[in-house]
């Protein structure tokens, strides 16, 4: 069996090493049967996270059957580096792909072990995510109601982090994210269950792995979360105009992966044009309603419990409604012939 890891990393100089670090102390490094490649794609890096990143990676000398290599891209992007994982930089013979950013915590040494385990204990699913767990450092009544809006989301089990998760290799093999894509696990997880759009949604294809979890340090200031959330909005409206293009791709009979890598290739900006074409018409928001309304999902069975924390989930829905009408302005504002997810530093 052979496990590529791949770590994305933008401008992570400072976190980098101890992710590596972390990461080589992974059971299943110690696995003489297990043939390992650990592969950093850096992109669009202002300091030094190449660099930082080979000296980590000096450390898995240590284990016998375990490769290396940075890949140190000018182009930012995470949709970018991930194509350059799966695509270029990965061993082709790989079986399973596990994915991390570079400034994650695991919570145990088998966290890797088990999301493998759990793709080869259930056949039908092709990607194993975990459990992300915010680490807050902040303390105070504002800050703890901010705790509380940012608790109210939907997280199922068939909910996709980017952060870290496992999955088979022939599984994202089929997939090429356009450039540009800034929820690019969003992307994933639609092409993915919709097997890219050729079949319904089969949610059983991803399905998070029991006991499994990892902790990072969330935005805490309620700028920075308006920001996220902003750029988390948008980037779902623009997942929805490369949708409905697949859609018609499909009944032109066209395959999406190759177009999207043609396109890619040949006309790096026809996302830019592709939004500007879906927002010229819309009207205040350009959201769709069910991201909007998201916080709603799943709550049929009002407990007491539940009850209490409507005030906070009005709240919040308000908030997405505010975050909603940014995002519209910034995709009307980020039109044709600039770079989209430059959104990122907006």
């Amino acid at each position: 069996m052979i496990v590529s890891v791949g770590i994305l990393a933008h401008n992570e100089e400072r976190f980098i090493g101890a992710t590596i670090a972390s990461l080589l102390e992974q059971s299943v490094f110690r696995d003489p049967d297990i043939e390992k490649e650990i592969i950093v794609v850096a992109n669009g890096c202002a300091d030094d996270t190449a660099g930082a990143a080979r000296m980590a990676l000096a450390a898995a000398g240590k284990f016998g059957n375990c490769r290396t290599g940075v890949r140190d891209i000018a182009e930012p992007g995470k949709a970018n580096a991930w194509n350059n994982f799966i695509r270029g930089a990965s061993d082709k013979r790989a079986d399973f792909f596990v994915l991390l950013d570079a400034d994650i915590e695991f919570e145990n040494e088998d966290a890797i072990a088990r999301l493998i385990g759990h793709l080869k204990s259930n056949p039908a699913v092709e990607i194993a995510p975990d459990q992300p767990v915010k680490k807050f450092a902040s303390q105070g009544i504002f800050s703890s109601l901010i705790r509380l809006m940012q608790k109210t989301g939907s997280d199922g089990d068939t909910a996709l982090s980017g952060q870290l998760y496992a999955a088979r290799a022939d599984a994202l093999r089929s997939i090429v994210i356009p450039r540009g894509i800034i929820v690019e696990d969003g992307f994933i997880r639609a092409m993915i269950l919709t097997r890219s759009f050729s079949e319904q949604e089969n949610r059983a294809r991803i399905l998070r792995a029991p006991g499994v979890k990892h902790f990072y340090t969330p935005y805490e200031t309620l700028r920075a979360i308006y920001r996220y959330e902003r750029r988390q909005a948008a980037g779902t409206a623009v997942n929805r105009f490369v949708y409905r293009r697949i859609e018609a791709w499909r009944r032109d009979g066209i395959d999406p992966a190759a177009e999207i890598e043609r396109l890619n290739n040949e006309s790096p900006k026809w996302l830019e044009a592709l939004i500007a074409e879906n927002v010229r018409s819309s009207q205040i928001i350009a959201i769709p309603g069910n991201y909007v309304l998201r916080r709603w999902r799943g709550r049929r069975r009002w407990t007491f419990k539940r009850l209490l924390k409507t005030p906070i989930l009005v709240c919040a829905t308000l908030f997405d409604v505010i975050v909603s009408i940014g995002a519209t302005r910034q995709l009307k504002n980020q039109g044709a012939g600039k770079r989209w997810d430059t959104i990122r530093s907006a």
